[in-house]
């Protein structure tokens, strides 16, 4: 009698591709300040996001949302953790 073994199918992963940082809240509000940081100053340049790049500050808001991280605490990580470093 042949004895057939199973074999388990891969499950696709329930994070996105494209990098949008998901299990961990530290990058995700690292990612959602640096898209909000280039979005103001694309604004300020009279250049506002493209399609694709609102599509992805999106994606980073919304991880960040996910882990509970409000729209102020990433305004306050970009002024205090991003701004200075590249200053």
């Amino acid at each position: 009698m042949e004895q057939r073994t199973h074999t388990p199918t891969q499950q696709p992963s329930p994070a996105p591709s494209d990098g949008t940082p998901t299990n961990d809240p530290a990058a995700a509000i690292h990612w959602a300040a640096a898209a909000l940081g280039l979005a103001q100053a694309r604004t300020e340049q009279g250049h506002p996001l493209t399609d694709d790049e609102r599509a992805a500050f999106d994606r980073y808001q919304a991880a960040a949302h996910a882990h509970d991280i409000t729209d102020e605490q990433i305004r306050d990580y970009l002024n205090t953790k991003l701004r200075p470093a590249v200053k």
